[in-house]
């Protein structure tokens, strides 16, 4: 990939698109890992540095996760002279490729999903949504307090647009397979 500032910069977007596609593939080759975070920050710069070896048009989720693989065989041969309990190499394999094969594109395909219904929402239910989930705005009882409802209420009303939601997901992503 040229240099150009506008392949950077779709680089850029492809990269910060991808971010949960990574947290997750990692995770499901690491579970229970507290440096996951650390692992897909290292991916990242692994991703920057080979910026010039990505071909624009190809698969930049197969591409990164396949980077990403790597870096985590890195960390494990870290984690394995530290002494810590590692799978075998032949499971770990197995787990990549069954996981490469499928989580990038299922993964963006709900997220993009997911992004469609949030904008079915009314703008008040997604508001909801967004402040119940913002990391800095606190639990149930702070947005009881700023919506001036009971907690009971708003459990009943977030379960519901969750189970909306997840509906909804399973429809457009139906309609997205029926489509192929």
């Amino acid at each position: 990939m040229a240099a150009s500032a506008s392949d950077t910069q779709e680089f850029i977007r492809l990269l910060t698109d991808h971010q949960e596609i990574l947290r997750s593939y990692i995770y499901s080759q690491m579970p229970s890992c507290p440096d996951v975070r650390d692992i897909l920050q290292e991916v990242n710069v692994v991703l920057w540095e080979k910026m010039s070896d990505f071909e624009l048009g190809t698969n930049f989720g197969a591409w990164s996760c396949t980077v990403a693989y790597y870096v985590i065989l890195n960390h494990r041969k870290k984690m394995r002279r530290d002494g810590f309990l590692i799978f075998n190499e032949e499971l770990c394999q197995s787990l990549a490729t069954e996981s490469a094969k499928r989580e990038p594109a299922i993964l963006e395909s709900k997220r993009l999903a997911l992004q469609t219904c949030l904008g079915k929402l009314t703008p008040e239910n997604r508001e909801l949504l967004e402040i119940r989930y913002e990391n800095q705005r606190g639990g149930m009882s702070r947005l009881a307090e700023e919506t001036g409802r009971s907690r009971a209420s708003l459990r009943v009303t977030l379960s519901r647009l969750r189970a909306s939601l997840r509906q909804c997901i399973r429809s457009t992503m139906m309609v997205e397979r029926g489509a192929r």
